[in-house]
This record gives structure tokens, C-alpha cells and sequence, in this order.
């Protein structure tokens, strides 16, 4: 009876797993109006895309802003809990450091990102701002700012 699984002759067959790569694919994305809070449209009424370290930038912004576990369509890797420490008694000093963590936790779950530092805060009679650098895989950076109201 002839084998049912047989084998081929191959020898030497090398399989590249594109996750274990190390080159990092920066994709593209739509482009979001963050104060209209709607997706950016062309002339022809198309929503915008935009590639490279452009559509990571965007992914950051998109994530910082996002309240993590909140919306079942992203990973528990996406998003931001900082709305949590508002509103409590913690010392300001806790309150920083729990939104360096947070905001490192969150864009650090994407592989193109490399940094996360240079935070600068600013308490406000409600709430907070804050500013952070973020730096992708080739060396290109950003500045984040987010304000955070109780």
C-alpha cells in the first residue's frame, strides 16, 4: 500500500519565521483627527493612509489615548489605564511614576518601538499633562503630549 504522508526529498530547507525576523515592517494605517475626533479624509471622501514611521507615530497616539481593556476589539496589550490614578489620594510623585510606567508599558507592546523617556508633567487644577520622546527602531522620534482630566 503507498504511503499516505510521503516524504520529500528535501534536505537542507531553511524557514524563515517572519515574527522571529528582525526586520520590522512599519505598515500603514488611516489617519485619525485627534481634536475633530474622526478619521481624515481625501477630496474624493476616502479615508487617508499613511505609511512608514508616519503610521507608527500614529499607533502611538492612537494608543495612548485609548483606555485599555475597554474595547473588546484590542489585545489587553493595547491601551492605557492612567484615567485609574486620578481622583485618588496619591501623592503627585506616584502619579508621575505610574504614568511613566504605564505610558512605557503601553508603546513598548509594539516591536517598533525602541524608547520611551524624557517625560515632562505638569499638574493643572483637574488633572495633568505630560510630554514623553519616543524613539522607533530606526532612530526616528517623536514627541507625545496627552492632558488627563478627572
Amino acid at each position: 500500500m503507498p504511503d499516505l504522508f510521503p516524504t520529500v526529498g528535501v534536505t537542507n530547507a531553511k524557514y524563515i519565521d517572519e515574527v522571529a525576523s528582525d526586520k520590522v515592517n512599519y505598515g500603514k494605517t488611516v489617519q485619525f483627527d485627534f481634536e475633530k475626533h474622526e478619521f481624515i479624509l481625501s477630496p474624493t471622501g476616502k479615508q487617508k493612509t499613511i505609511t512608514g514611521s508616519n503610521a507608527w507615530a500614529e499607533w502611538c497616539v492612537k494608543a495612548i489615548s485609548s483606555e485599555r481593556y475597554k474595547y473588546l476589539i484590542y489585545s489587553d496589550n493595547y491601551g492605557e489605564e492612567i484615567d485609574t490614578l486620578l481622583g485618588k489620594s496619591y501623592p503627585k510623585k506616584v502619579v508621575e511614576s505610574e504614568i511613566k510606567r504605564m505610558v512605557k508599558d503601553c508603546l513598548m507592546a509594539d516591536k517598533r518601538t525602541a524608547s520611551v523617556d524624557n517625560f515632562t508633567f505638569t499638574w493643572i487644577d483637574d488633572g495633568i499633562m505630560f510630554t514623553c520622546d519616543v524613539k522607533n527602531t530606526i532612530g526616528e522620534s517623536i514627541t507625545i503630549s496627552r492632558t488627563v482630566v478627572r
